[in-house]
């Protein structure tokens, strides 16, 4: 299903890694102990209820957002509008996707419009993904059709130059969903009652907090949390951040533009999302929310339940959280006809782009935007910007503390390098994060050891706790051997 944002307020929507300690390696390693490295799916047993709903806002003369909740079984599109789409998964699999246009006027509209109707296309194909690998190939694709299009329709058109879209597509097949992103919408999944987020916004104030930059406070009222690092269609090609999470039974799933996360607190999202109640009754209390903040912004909301018996019940206290899915080597080139790129498992590309947007709770006070913006002026801020986070991210180089921003040492050349090792990391550090390389790998527990599969390779390994406490170690994983990281401080 696929919103029309021409239409009024609220119109349209479109229905319709776990924390899994154990992660094994995508396309490498077979799931659930099959033998098949990629498996065929067999979704028997999964069953799915979903609603979404996009709405104006209280501010915006037009809506720039749009939806799609697809079953990949359906050939004729995307599934209408506001209403609830419920059934089982097919060996097709089930596709959905929030893309938040921009570029003023009516193009911001027409590009996640495109962008809604090329994702649905492109990732249905001809006929059934044969394993998760190709799906997610897939699933990568259609996200890199739908930039090279807009990207093509803006050349063609000068009255649609400058137009974008923000993209966040989840496509499930069997059990597991993969996520592709680019920009700043979201995808969260409520778990046991608790609200996780699995993307990562590609902005620059996420960056600037990636980098050690910007605390979360200072964030709050960072003056330039507008800019965006990537959109569909203001460059010829985009770099996807594909992630994967293995669902549980009794998931709760949220898509959402940020006109619901840049207005509301993740605390207040979690609250709402925790009521049991019809999700046309949830989602509609989730924009109620945003209207409350301000409503600057467009808002949009997709909401899906899982359940069913192919399912297993989450572990106590299993979380699940952001984890890149690497394709399998061979499979980084579009099959699809349009532009290639040398990766596409990361996160963040030079560039930047604003939008006429509050882009934080505490500043909805703040007028919006009026009329489109600047391309010129978004790359000059970008550049100063990015200068001063260069020179500040140089300096905090040369800090004395080891584990602070480490630097991960080169990787050794493996020849059995696309095997991989499991590690197990235990920690005497409680309510902390394990960060490999710089990312986080999800929450740790004094009690509890996470078990990653990891290519071999050099890495990083870092805890990190609430008070600013740091351990972190230097560990060459190498193939065929298991390794047992332990991560404690230094005794006073």
């Amino acid at each position: 299903m696929s919103g029309d944002a021409h239409r009024d307020s609220d119109q349209r929507p479109k229905p319709g890694e776990t924390d899994e300690t154990l992660l094994p390696a995508p396309g490498k390693e077979s799931w659930e102990g099959a033998s098949d490295p990629s498996p065929r799916p067999s979704p028997q047993g999964v069953g799915f209820t979903i609603y979404g709903k996009t709405h104006v806002g209280l501010v915006r003369d037009h809506n720039e957002d749009n939806f799609m909740v697809g079953d990949l079984s359906a050939a004729s599109g995307p599934l209408p509008g506001e209403q609830v789409f419920e059934g089982a998964v097919s060996d097709r699999g089930l596709a959905l996707a929030v893309c938040d246009g921009m570029g003023g006027a009516a193009a911001g509209e027409i590009a996640s419009q495109m962008a809604v109707d090329t994702l649905f296309e492109t990732i249905r194909g001809d006929d059934a993904a044969p394993d998760r690998d190709s799906f997610a190939r897939r699933l990568v694709d259609s996200i890199e059709e739908a930039g090279a299009r807009i990207f093509r329709s803006a050349k063609r058109d000068r009255t649609r130059r400058g137009m974008g879209t923000t993209a966040t597509v989840a496509g499930l097949i069997d059990k597991v969903f993969f996520v592709g992103q680019v920009g700043d919408s979201r995808c969260y999944i409520m778990r046991d009652g608790r609200l996780t987020l699995i993307t990562k916004d590609q902005s620059l104030v996420n960056q600037l907090i990636e980098a050690g930059q910007l605390t979360e406070d200072e964030a709050e009222v960072f003056e330039h949390s507008n800019i965006i690092l990537q959109a569909l269609g203001t460059t010829e090609q985009v770099v996807v951040d594909l992630t994967f999470v293995e669902l549980r039974r009794g998931d709760r799933l949220l898509l959402c533009s940020d006109g619901l996360s840049g207005l509301v607190q993740d605390a207040a999202i979690e609250s709402e999302m925790a009521r049991v109640r019809p999700l046309p009754q949830l989602v509609d209390g989730l924009i109620d929310l945003a209207n409350a903040a301000g409503g600057h912004d467009n808002v949009t909301c997709i909401v899906a339940d899982f359940d069913g018996e192919a399912l297993v019940p989450p572990a106590p206290g299993e979380v699940p959280f952001y984890q890149q899915y690497p394709l399998p080597r061979g499979m980084h080139d579009r099959a699809a006809s349009g532009p290639t790129l040398p990766g596409i498992v990361k996160s963040m590309v030079p560039g930047g782009l604003t939008r006429p947007r509050p882009a934080v709770r505490e500043r909805v006070s703040d007028p919006p935007g009026q009329g489109s913006f600047s391309w010129t002026t978004a790359a000059s801020v970008l550049g100063l910007l990015g200068l001063a986070a260069v020179v500040a991210i140089a300096s905090a180089g040369r800090r004395t503390n080891p584990t602070t921003d480490p630097a991960a040492p080169p990787p050794p050349a493996f020849a059995n390098a696309e095997v991989p090792v499991e590690v197990q990391v235990r920690a005497a550090i409680d309510e902390g994060q394990l960060y490999v390389n710089g990312r986080s790998y999800g929450p740790l527990r004094v009690d509890q050891a996470v078990l990653l599969r990891l290519p071999p390779g050099a890495y990083h390994f870092e805890a990190r706790e609430l008070d600013g406490t740091q351990v972190g170690k230097d560990i060459v994983v190498e193939p065929g051997q298991p390794r047992e990281i332990e991560l404690v401080p230094p005794a006073d």
